[in-house]
């Protein structure tokens, strides 16, 4: 079994102000990719879309505001997600005593080393631009 990739953030945003910039697909195409579209509810299917890479099929697995959400993903972009191997993306949103919030991010299901090692990449990039989503006057507007 390929590890998967886990992630920390202490955030100083509100845990509803995290859960909004990972549910909403216009405040998710500001940190993650550059587009997104997605019904954000169980059950809710979409995509996520980079210019470089095209575009990923999701599903929404588990939606429980504001607290936890877990989407699973195409690996290879313009396929339906049932046609392309997927991994699981878990969101634990934690609130801290200070207002903010530790986000705890876990990716599942690669079916190769080399695979995982791109998201661990990825994750670097895509995380960094949600917390400075988060910082921005953007994620409060």
């Amino acid at each position: 079994m390929i590890a998967t990739i886990e992630k920390k953030l202490e955030l100083a945003a509100s845990p509803a102000d995290v859960w909004r910039a990972l549910t909403d697909p216009s405040e998710v195409a500001s940190w993650f990719g550059e587009t997104a579209s997605f019904v954000p509810e169980l059950g809710g299917e979409g995509y996520f879309g980079w210019e470089s890479h095209g575009r990923f099929a999701m599903c929404i697995e588990e939606f429980d505001p504001p607290l936890r959400l877990a989407w699973r993903w195409a690996r290879e972009a313009n396929k339906p997600l049932d046609q392309t191997h997927s991994t699981v993306v878990e969101w634990t949103l934690l609130p801290r005593d200070n207002g903010g919030t530790t986000l705890l991010i876990r990716e599942s299901g690669f079916a190769t080393e080399q695979s995982r090692q791109e998201n661990v990449q990825g994750w670097e990039h895509e995380l960094g631009e949600l917390v400075e989503f988060l910082q921005s006057d953007r994620s409060r507007a």
